[in-house]
């Protein structure tokens, strides 16, 4: 087994699995997110000994040490708790935040994001399955995580046979790209065609795929060749395959049986070498059940099953999809950065990518913070900071009207980055060089403050009134 500060790529990965006779699994810590980007996409690996993270310890044992400037020497622990692994404060006075709480102690499950300082850490428990092939990341299937490398894999696997192909998940996984991707890998000339079978009308759905002939009913002026011709040498590929009428579903499974095709008002079947790969958002199984999808055909579609997971399961795809929505140029504040994390994702790659290009029209061309995401996705950040302000306004003392009015730092001086000289000036003047108000002003603790005014050269005594 690999040593505490280990980053598990799939070559290493699947090293590791050869020598062993079952599934492997590894609970670890990915750092998702830091200020120091060549830390980002480190991995711990969690054996059984407590990994203490800070920016160095005094003790020895596994560590992981973070270029951070806004985290401790000592300042959490991971360790094992009830059959798996918590996290635990060490006393930093900037605390610990787990999935946005913060927290003296808590127990961890698969994608918890944790919070210390400006690094953003997720904690991953992954098992890879015996024999099984895993692909490193490759456009258009995007995504570093574990679960998209078995999806590439699994695309490898099948895509020069001609067996048909059934790829489940809900909306905006990415269904279509890994049909185009078996397509695309298969070697086959014809053309890629795709079709969403709930949009295409009933009375019209024989045709739409098989073609009719001249005169075959009313208002066929013509013959069509229908889908299947369209995609002969290569793939048809029948989306939302569960909205396909009951009554056509015996004349799909004839023809995936038979590969013949019969176009509507002909006698005639005609030979057709059309691949299908079919997608669906439903649960197939449940569908048979329910007897809106006939069993038979799901098992002909289902010569094999690719399941996309959604990207609430696999949170480290977030940041680096985020990436590629961005052309590759996206900075991103802590604050956005968690905010990212945090969302559990309803519509998956599709609501990520519609959010990162609004939110980069918002930003322009400064970095991508808090303020320019959307509001449902920033929310629990934002409440996190009202309860800040609400305890720096109840620290306040009473102010007087005939005071000059003064542009509070909040509208000017971001809180979820570390400030510069003129912001950490603006603050103290502010708050009259009372450190333990600049400190709630930032969510940091007094230290923090004091380090930032050494590094600066700046004296907080002299924005002190007399």
């Amino acid at each position: 087994m690999a040593g505490p500060d280990t980053t598990f790529d799939v070559a290493e990965t699947r090293s590791l699995h050869a020598h062993l006779p079952a599934d492997l699994s590894i609970s670890r810590l990915l750092v998702a997110w830091s200020p120091d980007a060549d830390q980002v996409g480190r991995a711990v690996a969690l054996e059984s000994s407590p990994v203490r993270i800070g920016r160095r310890s005094k003790k020895s044992g596994p560590e992981l040490q973070l270029a951070d400037a806004a985290v401790s020497r000592e300042h959490a622990v991971v360790e094992p708790a009830q059959g798996g692994w918590q996290v635990r404060n060490l006393g930093s006075r900037n605390g610990t935040w787990v999935h946005g709480q913060l927290r003296d102690v808590q127990v961890l499950s698969h994608g918890t994001v944790i919070r210390i300082g400006e690094t953003l850490l997720l904690f991953q428990e992954l098992t890879v399955k015996l024999n099984e092939r895993l692909l490193a990341e490759v456009a258009p299937l995007m995504g570093p995580s574990l679960a998209m490398e078995r999806v590439r894999g699994q695309v490898a696997d099948v895509a020069r046979s001609d067996i048909p192909v059934l790829v489940t998940g809900p909306s905006g996984t990415g269904k279509e790209l890994v049909a185009a991707e078996v397509h695309k890998r298969s070697g086959r000339r014809g053309a890629f065609v795709p079709v969403n079978c709930g949009a295409l009308p009933r009375e019209l759905v024989e045709s739409e795929l098989f073609g009719h002939v001249d005169g075959a009913f009313t208002g066929a002026r013509k013959a069509a060749p229908g889908l299947f011709r369209a995609a002969d040498g290569g793939t048809l590929f029948l989306d939302e395959i569960g909205e396909l009428p009951l009554e056509m579903q015996p004349r799909l499974l004839r023809v995936l049986a038979t590969g013949e095709i019969r176009p509507v008002g002909s006698e005639r079947a005609t030979r057709v070498d059309a691949r299908v790969v079919a997608a669906t958002n439903r649960d197939p199984e449940g569908d048979v059940a329910a007897g809106t999808f006939r069993g038979d055909l799901l098992a002909r579609l289902s010569g094999w099953r690719i399941h996309m997971p959604t990207l609430r399961q696999r949170r480290s795809d977030v940041l680096p999809i985020a990436r590629h929505f961005a052309d590759g140029r996206l900075i991103l504040t802590a604050d956005a950065a968690e905010a990212l994390l945090l969302h559990d994702w309803p519509w998956n790659v599709r609501e990520l990518e519609q959010t990162i290009r609004a939110s980069r029209v918002r930003a322009g061309s400064g970095p991508l913070t808090l303020e320019h995401l959307p509001e449902a996705i920033r929310e629990p950040l934002d409440a996190r900071h009202r309860a800040m302000d609400q305890r720096v306004t109840d620290a306040l003392p009473p102010v007087s009207v005939q005071a000059p009015a003064r542009m509070p730092p909040a509208l000017s001086v971001p809180r979820d980055r570390t400030p510069d000289a003129a912001d950490l000036r603006r603050v103290l003047d502010w708050y009259e060089g009372n450190v333990s108000q600049v400190a709630a002003f930032f969510g940091k603790e007094r230290a923090q403050v004091y380090r930032w005014a050494r590094r600066l050269e700046i004296d907080p005594t002299d924005f002190r009134k007399a």
